[in-house]
C-alpha cells in the first residue's frame, strides 16, 4: 500500500514536470516569434513585451525635430512687394480700375502686395531695375536688350491675339502737308520719340541711312539727332503720344511713332480722324516684352510668369486692348530680340 502511495506521488510530480516543461517552451517560442516579428515590421507594440516600446507613431516628436514653421512670403522671396514698372500712357480710370484687380489677383498668389508705376522714360524704367525698385517691367525691345545686359532682366511675355507678334515704325505727317517720301524729309523738323524708343528711333534712323546710302553716303546716325545736319531741327518728344501730337499740332513737320499710335489717339478723341497721313512703314519689329528680374528665386519668376501667361479676364481685355479684345499674354524668347541686337551694334549704342 505504502509503494502504490509513492509510485503515485512519482506519477504526479513527473506529470507535473512534463506540464511546466512545456510551459516554459511555449513561453520561450512566443517570445522569439515577437521579436522575429518585431524585427521584420520595424516596431513592437507596448502590450507584446513587458516594458515594451512604444511603436513610432506613438513616439513623442523631439522639440528639435518639429518642422519649421513656414517662412513669410517676404522673408521667403526676400522683397516687401512687387514693383511693376510701365512706360508713360493714356491710362484712363477703366484702365487703372483694371490694372489694380489684376495687381490684387497677383498679389494673392504670390502673398506680397503688388505696386506699379509709370517711368519718365525708357532708361529710367530700366534704371529702376537695375537697382532692385522694380521687378517686372514693360519695355520697348531697344530698350529690353539693354536691360538684359544692364539689369539682368528676362523676356517672359508679349501680349497678341495668337501668339505671333510684331509692329512696326510709322513716320507720319499732317495729311495737308506736302511730304511725301523720305526724300521730302531732307530740311524739314522732325521729332523722334526717345533715344532708346525702337520704332520711335533705332528702327527709323537705321531705314533713313539705308534709304541714302547712295546718295548721301557719308551720313550718320548721329547726323540724324543733331540740328542742322539733315533736319532743320531734331527732338526728342518722350512718347510716341507727344510726337504724335507735335505732328498734329505743327509743331514738328513729321514724327517715328509706334504703328498702334495714330489709330489710340484718334480713338481718345485726341486726333480728328483723318487728319494724320502715314509716308513709310518699317519692316517688322519684334513685339515690346514683359521682361522680369532674373535674380529673383526661381519659384517666385515661376508663379509671376504663369500667371501672366493664364490671366483670361475678359473684362481687363476688353480694356487694356479694345482695338483687340482677343489679346493675351504670350511667351517669348530672348533669340527674338536678336535684330535689335544687330542695330545696336551697328551704330554702337552700348553703354
Amino acid at each position: 500500500m505504502k509503494k502504490e502511495t509513492d509510485f503515485g506521488k512519482k506519477h504526479w510530480l513527473i506529470l507535473l514536470s512534463v506540464i511546466l516543461a512545456a510551459i516554459l517552451l511555449a513561453g520561450c517560442g512566443n517570445t522569439a516569434n515577437g521579436a522575429a516579428n518585431g524585427s521584420a515590421s520595424g516596431s513592437t507594440s507596448g502590450s507584446d513585451t513587458i516594458g515594451g516600446s512604444a511603436t513610432i507613431s506613438e513616439q513623442a516628436t523631439p522639440l528639435g525635430a518639429m518642422a519649421p514653421a513656414p517662412l513669410d512670403p517676404k522673408e521667403k522671396w526676400g522683397i516687401d512687394k512687387l514693383v511693376i514698372v510701365l512706360l508713360p500712357g493714356e491710362d484712363t480710370p477703366e484702365v487703372s480700375y483694371s490694372r489694380n484687380l489684376f495687381d490684387e489677383a497677383l498679389s494673392e498668389v504670390i502673398g506680397i502686395p503688388v505696386e506699379e508705376f509709370h517711368g519718365n522714360n525708357y532708361s529710367a524704367c530700366v534704371e529702376a531695375m537695375r537697382t532692385g525698385h522694380a521687378h517686372v517691367a514693360s519695355l520697348g525691345p531697344f530698350a529690353y536688350v539693354h536691360a538684359v545686359d544692364r539689369a539682368g532682366a528676362e523676356a517672359f511675355a508679349v501680349t497678341s491675339p495668337d501668339g505671333t507678334h510684331g509692329y512696326y515704325s510709322h513716320i507720319i505727317v499732317r495729311a495737308d502737308s506736302d511730304i511725301y517720301s523720305l526724300e521730302d524729309l531732307k530740311g524739314r523738323t522732325f521729332g523722334f520719340v526717345d533715344p532708346e524708343s525702337t520704332s520711335g528711333n533705332i528702327v527709323p534712323s537705321n531705314e533713313f541711312l539705308n534709304h541714302y546710302a547712295e546718295t548721301m553716303p557719308d551720313l550718320t546716325f548721329e547726323d540724324l539727332h543733331i540740328n542742322g545736319r539733315f533736319f532743320e531741327s531734331v527732338m526728342f518728344t518722350g512718347t510716341h503720344a507727344n510726337s504724335c501730337q507735335g505732328v498734329y499740332m505743327g509743331d514738328v513737320d513729321a514724327a517715328a511713332v509706334t504703328s498702334t499710335t495714330v489709330a489710340a489717339q484718334i480713338r481718345n478723341g485726341l486726333v480728328e480722324e483723318d487728319a494724320i497721313r502715314t509716308i513709310f512703314v518699317s519692316p517688322l519689329i519684334p513685339a515690346s516684352p514683359l521682361c522680369i528680374k532674373g535674380d529673383l528665386p526661381q519659384e517666385l519668376k515661376d508663379l509671376i510668369i504663369d500667371f501672366f501667361l493664364t490671366w483670361d479676364d475678359q473684362g481687363f481685355w476688353d480694356i487694356r486692348s479694345s482695338t483687340n479684345p482677343s489679346n493675351r499674354y504670350w511667351p517669348v524668347y530672348d533669340y527674338e530680340y536678336d535684330y535689335i541686337r544687330e542695330l545696336r551694334d551697328k551704330f554702337d549704342l552700348t553703354d
